[in-house]
């Protein structure tokens, strides 16, 4: 492949769907519909008629490790904004948001709104800007997916 080709390819953008919340196959489907090359990961493991894989993707979920490592803890804490998390209803849910922004990837899909806020709200923003990614309803992913890139 040539240098100018290879600059006209666009990169793949690394979505995690929280699949505690939303149907991995309708965020795929958006995906597929604007053309847009992507890698997408759940946060559950598949439940049900999963898209058929195409193009270099590999379905998979997020992994979670048995055990939280420090970094991993401080990083929920300040997620969860408090230091008690035995029991905490969230607690999962900010642990595959760890693992998110542990693998790279840049968006995260989620209709958590008590975790995550509401869309534009200082609690998503404060969240978006803590773990350097981008956090989106449905709606809002929608919206995104139909931007001209």
């Amino acid at each position: 492949m040539g240098e100018g080709e290879e600059s006209e390819m666009k990169a793949k953008v690394h979505v995690t769907v929280d699949t505690a919340t939303l149907s991995r196959p309708s965020v795929e489907r958006l995906l597929r519909q604007h053309q847009v090359l992507y890698d997408i990961a759940g946060t559950e493991p598949a439940q049900g008629a999963e898209i058929e894989a195409s193009g270099g993707q590999s379905p998979y979920s997020l992994p979670l490790p048995d055990r939280a490592t420090e970094a991993e803890t401080a990083f929920v804490r300040e997620v969860l904004d408090t230091a008690r998390l035995v029991q905490h209803p969230h607690l999962r849910a900010a642990r595959f948001f760890y693992a998110h922004v542990l693998a790279g990837r840049a968006v995260f899909v989620t209709a958590n709104d008590a975790l995550f806020g509401t869309p534009r709200s200082v609690e998503r923003n404060r969240l978006a800007a803590l773990a350097k990614t981008r956090i989106m309803s449905f709606a809002e992913f929608e919206r995104w997916c139909s931007e001209p890139r």
